[in-house]
């Protein structure tokens, strides 16, 4: 699982993927933004 936290809003979200990502609070695209992997 992967995280990435939104430059825009600070929000942070979850994927298991990391292609196509969308901030689910603002609606910002976080293609760009690096997704760190979720430790466990």
């Amino acid at each position: 699982m992967y995280v990435k936290k939104c430059p825009e809003c600070k929000g942070k979200s979850y994927s298991a993927g990391r292609n196509e990502w969308i901030c689910p609070y603002c609606g910002e695209d976080l293609n760009d933004v690096e997704a760190e992997r979720v430790k466990e």
